[in-house]
């Protein structure tokens, strides 16, 4: 038997990890924004939205993410994260950076 999807099934958190060595955290999606605080390699936060194209930054393609680390929340570039579907998955690839 399938059970019918349910709304509280689909809200998956999503898990992004800092794979630069120091990472800039804005306070806009956009590399001319403020920088509200800067994040170390390995830190594991919480992805809460992603916007809705693709910029190019340091000749990189990526979108900006909007995080919550530790209850800081801001936007980071796409390309210095490494983003999964899991707080495990995101902690075990974290460990492996340290």
């Amino acid at each position: 038997m399938t059970l019918p999807p349910t709304p509280v099934l689909s809200i998956r958190s999503t898990w992004a990890v800092v794979k630069s060595p120091l990472l800039r955290v804005r306070e806009e999606p956009s590399s001319q924004a403020t920088v509200l605080s800067h994040v170390r390699l390995g830190a594991v936060m919480e992805v809460l939205t992603r916007a809705d194209k693709e910029q190019t930054v340091e000749n990189e393609s990526a979108y900006w993410y909007r995080i919550d680390y530790q209850g800081l929340k801001g936007w980071v570039f796409g390309s210095y994260i490494e983003v999964f579907d899991s707080r495990s998955k995101a902690d075990k690839f974290s460990s492996t950076l340290k």
